[in-house]
């Protein structure tokens, strides 16, 4: 727990955006560096008038007592799209049609698959977050 709240800390407190960012500045304009994420992550420079800097400048300042929590696990930015990846490659090979059992069987939690909608899902258990050894633990 102490990790993680370390871990938690160093993205609660970020600024806006830091200074180094700023290109120039007049009674006019501010230009300013950004990376485009839709044109192959260029950095690029915006300018715009000081009205507009200063108004999505706000936009991104928290109330008083609230306090900016950045992604972590497999949503954070240094491993999103490996982490994704995995877990949709899991999900496809289980996504496999089942044939329901005309015995009776224990009640046991099943819903259709969202992604074929011919198959059953069913509780069968709990993923370990050691991912190196991909352990499944069985309840049933």
């Amino acid at each position: 727990s102490e990790k993680l709240v370390s871990y938690l800390a160093r993205y609660t407190r970020k600024g806006v955006m830091s200074e180094s960012r700023l290109v120039s500045v007049n009674e006019q304009s501010v230009s300013f560096k950004y990376r485009d994420y839709a044109d192959n992550n260029r950095d690029k420079v915006m300018t715009l008038s000081c009205d507009e800097f200063l108004r999505r400048y706000l936009q991104h300042v928290l109330p008083k007592g609230f306090m900016r929590i950045r992604h972590y696990g497999f949503l954070a930015n240094a491993c999103r799209k490996r982490k994704l990846a995995l877990i949709r490659a899991h999900v496809s090979t289980a996504c496999k049609a089942v044939k329901p059992k005309t015995e009776q069987e224990p009640l046991i939690p099943y819903w259709p698959c969202q992604s074929c909608k011919v198959g059953i899902l069913r509780f069968i258990g709990v993923i370990t977050s050691d991912i190196s050894t991909n352990e499944i633990v069985r309840t049933s």
